[in-house]
């Protein structure tokens, strides 16, 4: 509670302090303008097998979802906005058959920005807000819990820029609830994640070398008090956990372009247990000059994973602020049993992909994976096996652009199971989703 207030009270002061300027510097000030918009996204859902991969076990899902957000961006002067962005998402879950209930409506976002603070290449944001650098490798989901309804985090960042590079400071707070911000019909079981998750991160990023991105980083994350119990394999004791590495991205002659990006993690978690882990991949994508504009993308995804014979050291990656689907809507949820919803660790893979639009508003790309272990998963006898092949997973997905406010998707995915499940049976996802938007906006006189 403590917690809760001081922060409403940092944002208060800092938005009222904006908006406290000299008459003289407000005097000076064109007019800008007050921006809002509204989505209403509506997806369909259907899987069955991927947590287990029996078909004589139950965990069939079919459900429709449908969310609704309602966001404004506010000027108070020419350097500084506030946003804040409303969200409300209700599950209609028909297999199994759950009754239906209206669920909350929380605070997404509320954040000041400050583009220039003090000077003019020093900028600050602060409050809820989204982040993503990068491929979102280490840093894009600040709620895992609650699946792809919200990505948010409680931060402040920092930013200093010069010429195309910038250095950021970040610092995050992220409890296993929603504790900061009120919410309308709260539900009182929704956990974000599955413990208490704070950070602090320097990143920074350059673009000074042609068709060249490089980027280099610096966490120090601290976990604790899991809110699962302690006689469970997937309980985790409080550790602090440290991770450096970088990637880099370059454009090359005859639409072919690479991307790679290295991590290592080291740190302690209690009582005595060392932390040595690691995460990285690379991949070419070559693009072609013809109409429909094809391409081919083959890769190599790697994410460390726990030697269960080193008692006194684990060795599995820990993907931070990371757990989405990256590489699948499926396989995040054959997680589960292991570490947790999106847990990616213990894993490498093969990736080859093709992509090609039929037409300009639509573009389409087929996926195969071949996925694997580095270690078997002995914790669940029931659902794992001593292999390590995790299985070949394959993916076919369709997007369209209607226009400026209406647009969809279609995926579908199927993964067959190799030796590191117990089960031999195949699992299917699928899933359409359809989106509505608008944005307007109003001219504000300061």
């Amino acid at each position: 509670m403590q917690r809760s207030t001081a922060f409403r009270r940092l944002l208060s002061a800092i938005a009222l302090g904006s908006y406290c300027l000299p008459a003289q510097a407000q005097q000076n000030l064109e007019p800008r303008l007050l921006e809002y918009g509204f989505e209403q996204r509506v997806r369909t859902e259907n899987w069955n097998n991927i947590l287990d991969y029996d078909d004589g076990r139950a965990d069939e899902r079919r459900q429709i979802r449908y969310r609704s957000k309602l966001w404004m961006k506010s000027p108070v002067t020419s350097d500084i906005d506030v946003f804040v962005a409303l969200n409300q998402e209700t599950n209609q879950i028909l297999v199994p058959d759950v009754p239906q209930r209206f669920d909350e409506v929380m605070v997404e976002n509320a954040y000041v920005d400050f583009r220039k603070l003090f000077a003019r290449r020093l900028s600050l944001r602060v409050g809820r807000q989204n982040l993503k650098r990068g491929e979102g490798f280490l840093l894009l989901d600040g709620s895992p819990g609650d699946g792809s309804r919200s990505t948010y985090f409680n931060a402040a960042v920092l930013g200093y820029s010069w010429g195309k590079s910038k250095l950021e400071a970040m610092a995050i707070h992220n409890p296993s609830n929603d504790r900061y911000l009120p919410r309308v019909h709260a539900s009182t079981t929704r956990k974000l994640a599955d413990r208490n998750e704070q950070a602090l991160a320097l990143y920074y990023t350059n673009d000074q070398v042609s068709n060249t991105s490089i980027d280099a980083y610096y966490f120090l994350k601290r976990e604790t008090r899991d809110c699962r119990a302690a006689t469970q394999h997937q309980y985790q004791a409080d550790r602090h956990i440290h991770t450096a590495g970088g990637r880099l991205a370059r454009r090359m002659q005859r639409g072919w372009s690479a991307a790679s990006e290295f991590a290592a993690q080291w740190g302690r978690e209690e009582p005595e247990k060392r932390i040595a882990a690691w995460g990285g991949y690379g991949y070419f994508r070559k693009a072609f000059a013809r109409p429909g504009d094809p391409y081919v993308l083959t890769g190599y995804w790697g994410m460390s994973g726990d030697d269960p014979v080193t008692s006194t050291r684990y060795e599995g990656w820990d993907p931070l602020f990371a757990r989405w689907p990256k590489w699948s809507d499926l396989y995040i949820y054959s997680y589960i049993r292991e570490q947790g919803v999106g847990y990616w660790t213990n894993t490498w893979l093969w990736q080859i992909e093709a992509g090609y639009s039929p037409w300009k508003r639509m573009k389409t790309s087929f996926t195969c994976y071949d996925m694997n272990a580095f270690h078997p998963f002995n914790a669940d006898p029931m659902s794992y096996s001593d292999g390590k092949h995790r299985g070949r997973q394959y993916q076919a997905r369709g997007e369209l652009n209607v226009n400026d406010h209406w647009r969809g998707h279609i995926l579908y995915e199927r993964h067959l199971p190799g030796s590191f499940h117990a089960g031999h049976s195949s699992g299917w996802f699928f899933r359409m989703e359809v989106i509505y938007s608008f944005r307007g906006k109003i001219p504000v006189q300061h």
